[in-house]
């Protein structure tokens, strides 16, 4: 607890002399809406972590130390899976905390943000005062699955409106754990930060590891589509949307069909619909999934009735 006091104290000095105005409101109040801890769809694994718990900082205006402020936290990581789909952080709120915490995720402090979601102040556990472990709650942040670069740095920037006494508290370590990524503290509504390179936060970050698959389009009587996984990981949430453009098509121009989940080496062939139609037509098939970029397949072929000939 005291390496993270510390490290506050330092960052608070620090900050003072930028001499920059706190504003009124946070300036950053979007409408996105949190997705909620709910069942995943599909199984993401943890990829990066620091828990090792010594202290709690105090996210949000109120009084540290003597001198009112309010402080945003974020912390750098450097994900080793292709697919980010949510975080964690260890934390619990003041009594008086009615506005929402907010949670982004940047590839730079000041840049525009790559995912954005909220969780409300009901979420987290009441303490009156600096928490102990015991009264800490790991929270859950489910934004939108992010495509990330392995190996390359990003930023989970947490914060609150800027409204005095609505606080959160968010707990880390005063010692470098945490071998690739940092803290950094704002007082400003991050517009400047400076970085605390001997501190990390309790967080969780999960992922999915990309894999790749491959399309084949068959004719006859009503046609098919071929999947298959030639990747090295389970697909999870496969999405297949199938088109027919040209012809005289009456019925089964268009389809979407899912699959939860399709393991490597693993195929699966889907019947199109019913189609009744004439002339010649081209067949667009584009498939993605959680962990699959979206791909895409197209043939040229006749419809002749029900049947689906000369695909090529």
């Amino acid at each position: 607890m005291k390496k993270l006091l510390s490290c506050i104290v330092i960052g608070i000095v620090v900050l003072c002399g930028l001499g920059a105005a706190v504003t009124a409101t946070n300036q950053n109040q979007k409408n996105t809406q949190r997705s909620g801890i709910t069942q995943s769809p599909y199984v993401d694994e943890l990829d990066q972590s620091m828990t090792d718990y010594d202290g709690s900082l105090p996210l949000g205006r109120t009084n540290i130390f003597g001198y009112y402020a309010n402080l945003s936290i974020a912390q750098s990581f450097v994900p080793q899976m292709e697919v980010l789909t949510r975080t964690f952080f260890l934390m619990a709120r003041n009594t008086s905390t009615i506005y929402p915490c907010f949670l982004a995720v940047r590839d730079n402090l000041t840049a525009k943000d790559l995912a954005v979601v909220t969780a409300e102040p009901s979420e987290f556990p009441i303490v009156n005062g600096t928490p102990t472990e015991e009264q800490l709650a790991w929270i859950e942040f489910d934004f939108d699955d992010l495509w990330v670069t392995p190996g390359q740095t990003y930023y989970i920037v947490v914060y609150t409106a800027n409204i005095t006494e609505n606080y959160y508290w968010i707990s880390g370590n005063g010692t470098n754990i945490y071998q690739n990524g940092t803290v950094y503290l704002s007082l400003n509504d991050g517009q400047n930060w400076t970085e605390l390179v001997d501190a990390d936060g309790c967080f969780k970050t999960y992922g999915l590891h990309e894999t790749f698959l491959s399309i084949t389009i068959k004719g006859g009587f009503g046609g098919s589509i071929s999947i298959k996984n030639i990747g090295n990981y389970t697909a999870w949430d496969v999405t297949v949307n199938n088109t027919i453009s040209g012809g005289l098509i009456i019925i089964g121009r268009s389809y979407t069909a899912t699959i939860s989940e399709l393991p490597p080496g693993e195929e699966i062939t889907l019947r199109m619909p019913f189609i009744v139609g004439f002339g010649k037509v081209t067949i667009t098939q584009i498939v993605s999934a959680a962990n699959v970029k979206e791909i895409s397949s197209q043939v040229s072929a006749t419809v002749l009735l029900v049947f689906i000939l000369g695909v090529q």
